[in-house]
């Protein structure tokens, strides 16, 4: 029997000093030689979590895993493999399609029963609350430190240097934080400033310009005056500040005055749905003024929002934000008339009748594994009957029980292809489209559409699209139901 044994540590620590690794090898490789069986390979892992699969090793077993080198894997303890219930599920299924057993030293674990599957579960629920109870307390310590105005890492604010875990202005960057607070004070504009760092060779610290969004995150960010910010909330730090309160302050009054979430993005109804049909970037809500110093509001390419030289490549840029949304309500209950939506369900019958012949087909298949099963059921009881009741020689009985040996494996992997079968036919069946549940859903929205808020409107296109794609002629709608987009027309072109 081929085993792989895994062995795991979380620390680098443990890592390096190597004493719970070689603890861990040594037991292990204690009762393989007691079971007599054959190594097939150690797989070591070195200060991994076993929160995640992102584990080299880990990686590795499941290839030969995959590959049948493998008749088990070993481990020491549960958690050693994994602490998420997931992952280990998905683990399991792997190891039952290929025949491969699981072998835990300290919980005495063996899945070749039903009662050992149940175990092993139960005590997976109870490593990954340990996991989650570790990670809370985490959560806590961090909440603790920072209500003492300690920083708790991550990535250094601009303007700041990390040193012996406390942040210290860092001379370079801390210029450029006061330049930004005193453009934006003078001119009240993210865009302005951004331009005007940018124009003097003033770059980010990826080497790269300065983007708007960057620049008023800075300005928002209470760190400059002194403060600690953790799960929303603000402690006074023990850090040196780099801009006053007072400025800081102001640029606050100036985002409040601005109304940063603007108009056009509340009533905007394909907010976070569109999407440009020449570049495929997301397309954003937008308004400027017009010679008359009213608002004009439209869809944006954000591709147009590069803050590198030069113009987009994007053909598509901008739609009217009043046009589209009007198309698409009106294309929503265009979809309600026979005209609209014929088209649509003779494709979604076309789709269904596809899925029921590939249905039967895994279902033919089905039905023939699970007669060969029975045939091959029959075939092991009589083997079982004859060696019960008749006389043979050690050797003859030995040949049969060989035979046996070889029916019962063969029945193993035939019950391992008819779970797959099943689990593949419930899949594909699930494909199949409700017709009428989906044209029920586009009838009571032409019949409440009138009555609904902004806010309901973008409720029900978010619980029922996924992306909205504007061409300059028409929009794809990818409902979630649909395999396929549906295309209404806009009537006439931006």
């Amino acid at each position: 029997m081929r085993v792989a044994l895994y062995i795991r540590v979380s620390t680098e620590r443990q890592a390096n000093e190597g004493d719970s690794l070689e603890e861990q090898e040594n037991e292990l490789k204690k009762f393989c030689d007691f079971r007599q069986f054959a190594i097939h390979q150690v797989y070591i892992e070195r200060g991994k979590s076993g929160g995640n699969t992102n584990r080299p090793e880990y990686q590795k077993l499941i290839k030969d895993i995959q590959k049948k080198r493998i008749n088990a894997v070993v481990v020491k303890k549960l958690d050693r493999l994994s602490r998420s219930l997931l992952d280990f599920e998905n683990l399991m299924r792997l190891m039952n399609e290929n025949d491969v057993e699981f072998i835990s030293i300290k919980e005495n674990f063996d899945t070749t029963t039903a009662m050992g599957k149940a175990m092993l579960r139960v005590a997976l629920v109870f490593a990954q609350l340990e996991r989650e109870q570790t990670s809370e307390r985490l959560v806590d310590v961090l909440g603790y430190r920072a209500s003492l105005g300690l920083y708790n890492g991550g990535v250094r604010p601009f303007g700041y240097t990390n040193l012996n875990k406390e942040l210290v202005p860092y001379k370079k960057e801390k210029d450029q934080i006061e330049f930004i607070f005193d453009k934006f004070l003078d001119n009240h504009s993210t865009t302005l400033t951004t331009k005007a760092l940018n124009e003097i060779g003033c770059r980010n610290r990826n080497a790269k310009l300065w983007d708007k969004r960057q620049i008023q995150k800075i300005l928002q960010n209470p760190v400059y005056i002194g403060q600690v910010r953790w799960n929303n909330q603000c402690y006074q730090g023990i850090h040196q500040p780099i801009i006053s309160e007072k400025h800081f302050k102001a640029a606050q009054l100036i985002f409040k005055q601005k109304q940063h979430i603007t108009e056009s993005v509340t009533q905007a109804l394909a907010q976070r749905l569109l999407r440009c049909g020449g570049c495929h970037s997301p397309m954003t809500s937008s308004h400027s003024l017009n010679k008359h110093k009213i608002k004009y509001f439209y869809y944006r390419c954000t591709s147009t929002q590069t803050p590198e030289k030069g113009r987009s490549p994007c053909s598509v840029k901008y739609i009217n934000q009043k046009k589209l949304d009007h198309a698409l309500i009106q294309g929503l209950i265009g979809l309600t008339h026979e005209q609209g939506f014929i088209p649509v369900e003779n494709q979604i019958l076309r789709h269904n009748l596809a899925i029921e012949r590939e249905g039967q087909a895994i279902l033919e298949t089905l039905r023939l594994q699970e007669s060969q099963l029975k045939q091959l059921e029959a075939r092991k009881d009589k083997f079982f009957d004859s060696l019960i009741s008749g006389e043979f020689s050690a050797k003859e009985r030995e040949k049969i029980q060989e035979q046996i040996n070889d029916m019962e494996l063969k029945e193993k992997q035939q019950k391992g292809l008819i779970a797959k079968l099943t689990f593949d036919l419930t899949q594909k069946q699930d494909e199949s489209i409700d017709n009428s549940r989906f044209k029920q859903m586009l009838i009571n929205y032409r019949a409440d559409h009138e009555q609904f808020s902004i806010s309901e409107h973008k409720a029900f296109l978010s619980q029922h699209l996924t992306q909205i794609v504007f061409h300059k002629i028409h929009l794809d709608l990818q409902f979630k139901a649909l395999p396929w987009p549906i295309t209404i027309p806009l009537e006439d072109s931006p």
